[in-house]
């Protein structure tokens, strides 16, 4: 127990003994506290998205084919980090380079310092697929569980107010009121038609792989 406590807490290891320690001590405040793990969750559907202010204003050009940002996420979504709240993802990936660094400096018997820390490059590509292997069984029980306990909100048939634009080919974002609570959620058109921030649409349906919702124009 000594010698893996030194291993630890060993310059090239102590930032992810921490953190790992950190993340404990999180996940025990969400357990007793009732903390949301959605709290940092990161909207990937939404992440390229233009925000429309105002409704009466023209729509801002597209520039998610030329924005750096959007290879960027395609590399997070490759990952699974989609997949779960960011606060999973963080404490899979922390624990995951505490184990390999503990175990690479034990077995391997690394004692420089600067070694230590280029192998941190390899740990962390490692650490990735680590996320991408583990994440889609966790996001399947995560979503089973429903961290809240309570039963999951069926969306369909339900009015809402497009916020962002959309067409069939552009993900945008609709708002609506579930008991009170005001929810925003990713969506398409589920026609040809575009829908602007403002309008009044209704959800008839969800995406294959429910990342996003498909609504039509709500006409009364």
């Amino acid at each position: 127990m000594k010698e893996l406590i030194e291993i630890s807490f060993s310059p090239v290891n102590a930032f992810f003994s921490i953190m790992s320690i950190i993340m404990v001590l999180y996940w025990i405040l969400v357990i007793v506290a009732g903390i949301d793990p959605d709290l940092l969750s990161v909207d990937f559907d939404s992440a390229d998205l233009e925000t429309d202010f105002d409704h009466h204003t023209q729509d801002l050009p597209d520039r998610s084919e030329t924005s750096s940002d959007g290879g960027f996420m395609k590399i997070l979504e490759f990952f699974n980090f989609d997949e779960l709240p960011l606060m999973f993802i963080l404490t899979i990936i922390f624990f995951s380079m505490w184990l390999i660094g503990v175990n690479v400096t034990y077995y391997l018997g690394v004692e420089s310092t600067l070694l230590g820390f280029l192998l941190l490059i390899p740990n962390f590509i490692v650490s990735l697929f680590v996320v991408k292997i583990f994440s889609k069984p966790l996001s399947y029980l995560y979503k089973q569980v429903n961290h809240k306990g309570e039963p999951e909100i069926d969306f369909l048939g339900r009015r809402c107010v497009v916020f962002s634009s959309m067409d069939q080919n552009k993900v945008g974002q609709i708002q609506l009121s579930v008991n009170g609570d005001p929810m925003r959620l990713s969506a398409k058109s589920n026609t040809e038609e575009q829908l602007i921030a403002g309008q009044q649409a209704i959800i008839v349906g969800e995406s294959e792989d429910k990342k996003y919702y498909l609504v039509e124009k709500f006409d009364y």
